[in-house]
């Protein structure tokens, strides 16, 4: 049998030169191999037509796949539930909001029912222009027949926001209870609230949301349970108009006795709801003959 032909000469070599050549290039820093870059470049120009060819017939021979698994029309379905889904649980989520603002509106009609309240639901606009002054600016003008004297902002139907400053076109400016500006605030410590019982108090605000005062214990009377963390105070001040009285000011945060009174006790309020950060407030307008009784809803 004859053997093959052997292949001598620089041919014999051509091989190996290039495997080592190749990882020579390989094993480079990036900065060494630059030069091998416009080759590269000629490679992918003639490479992209056919490659583009295969992608189209791999395309045509098997319904594209999203990397999830999904057909074009699948993710086209998918996008359509997630769509309605989102407006269903908009609505639903609004149908919510609105019946906590009815139940909430119903809470409050329930203290001094007997008093001539419209209750008006208005969105916070803003802050007034001073803002050390703590003011929240409401949507709500003269039309809606409010004024200092007559109007209260609440929310969550029993918490106390502050008093109306001034109406100036279609706003006005509330003056939060929490606010520094607003001064001392009188309210009922209720100790036991089931029965009515409460102590009398006066707080200051601090400026952080909070309020801070003495409680007076009267002279004289029967002896109540002492003040605790959680309890309730109430509006108890006769500045204030009488729909508003016994109204929520807020949560006993912590007590204390006074340094310079031992027998007396100070507490710290805050709110139930963080004041500045309310959306919407609902003005008690205290509605006298006078009193125009249209105006927005």
């Amino acid at each position: 049998m004859s053997r093959p032909p052997q292949q001598n000469g620089p041919g014999r070599l051509l091989l190996p030169a290039v495997v080592v050549g190749l990882t020579v290039l390989s094993l480079s820093p990036l900065w060494a191999i630059r030069w091998t870059a416009p080759f590269g470049n000629v490679t992918t120009m003639l490479l992209t037509p056919g490659s583009a060819l295969v992608s189209m017939a791999s395309r045509w021979l098997m319904p594209q796949r999203r990397a999830e698994g999904q057909t074009d029309l699948e993710k086209t379905l998918f996008e359509e539930v997630e769509h309605y889904k989102t407006l269903y649980l908009r609505s639903k989520e609004q149908s919510e909001r609105l019946q906590r603002q009815i139940e909430d509106m119903q809470r409050g009609q329930t203290i001094n029912s007997e008093l001539p309240v419209r209750q008006v639901l208005v969105p916070v606009v803003g802050t007034s222009s001073d803002l050390s002054s703590g003011l929240l600016r409401v949507r709500a003008g003269e039309s809606l027949g409010i004024s200092p004297e007559s109007t209260v902002a609440v929310t969550g139907g029993l918490q106390i926001v502050g008093r109306l400053t001034g109406v100036s076109g279609a706003t006005a400016l509330i003056q939060p209870i929490t606010s520094k500006a607003a001064g001392k605030i009188a309210g009922k410590l209720m100790v036991d609230e089931p029965n009515g019982v409460g102590l009398l108090c006066l707080l200051e605000p601090l400026g952080d949301g909070r309020l801070r005062g003495k409680v007076e214990s009267p002279e004289g009377a029967s002896p109540t349970p002492p003040p605790e963390i959680g309890q309730t105070v109430r509006l108890s001040d006769d500045r204030w108009p009488a729909s508003s009285q016994m109204f929520i000011v807020g949560k006993v945060e912590s007590v204390e006795q006074d340094p310079a009174s031992p027998l007396r006790t100070v507490i710290t309020v805050a709110p139930t709801v963080s004041i500045e950060r309310l959306s919407e407030v609902t003005l008690r307008i205290t509605t006298t003959e006078s009193t125009p009784t249209g105006g927005k809803r």
